[in-house]
């Protein structure tokens, strides 16, 4: 049976989710399961949350400091608890079995959009990575998991902040455009007190071509058990009154 169309609301002036947050959700999936407590980290319009929750009925938080995107994240899953406010400040009695994120990695000496919006959701300087590491251990359960990606030419960061924070990585994939190229993204799922050895999968290829409809069998089914579509609309038409 083909997977219904998943529709989200998603800002045409702000930071719209790219493949990388459906590769993400892709990686995600084996370790996920019904009834679990997922906390959805900078959840931006939803995406991750929404499709972990239409596949798993799991328990669903998200949290986005953007007002507006928060808004729309209670729009596209209205049965999700959305939290308005900065993951880092967060405090929660409840823990969580998840924390899934596709975090803000790009440095600040990347040139900058003229948007403040799309730079909150880019720039790491949002969410440093030990300051997100050390927040992720405090509301994860003893044997939760943090499953999240970021820039692969920042590799060797990732993995010294996470172990200095108390995780372990114990699985690892590279995404890579095409044979040629180098990496460019790599999502991991991390544990704190395991002693399991790091299990790199086998690379994502996204391009069999140059061209970008050249997409790798992979990636197309992908793309079809997510079975994404936007609907855009502009911030100044949403009233949060």
């Amino acid at each position: 049976m083909a997977t219904p169309i998943t529709r989200l609301y998603q800002l045409f002036d702000g930071y719209c989710y790219n493949s990388d947050s459906l590769f993400l959700y892709d990686f995600a999936k084996p370790f996920l399961r019904k009834n679990q407590v997922l906390l959805d980290v900078g959840c931006g319009s939803g995406i991750l949350g929404k499709l972990a929750y239409r596949d798993f009925a799991l328990k669903l938080s998200m949290i986005e400091r953007d007002e507006i995107m928060a808004f729309l994240a209670q729009k596209n899953v209205p049965k999700a608890s959305v939290i308005c406010g900065d993951f880092l400040a967060f405090e929660s009695e409840e823990h969580f079995d998840i924390l899934l994120s596709n975090p803000p990695f790009y440095r600040s000496e990347i040139l900058p959009s003229q948007n403040s919006r799309v730079n909150h959701a880019r720039n790491e300087n949002s969410m440093p990575l030990k300051e997100f590491f050390y927040k992720s251990k405090r509301l994860l359960k003893p044997n939760g998991s943090l499953i999240f990606c970021y820039d692969a030419k920042e590799s060797h960061r990732v993995f010294y902040e996470l172990k200095n924070e108390g995780f372990n990585a114990e699985v690892a994939r590279f995404v890579y455009p095409r044979l040629d190229k180098n990496a460019t993204l790599l999502m991991i799922k991390a544990k704190i007190q395991s002693k399991s050895s790091l299990k790199i999968l086998p690379p994502l290829l996204t391009h069999i071509g140059k061209s970008q409809m050249e997409n790798s069998q992979e990636v197309s089914e992908i793309y079809k058990a997510c079975n994404t579509y936007s609907i855009k609309v502009f911030s100044h038409d949403i009233n949060l009154k």
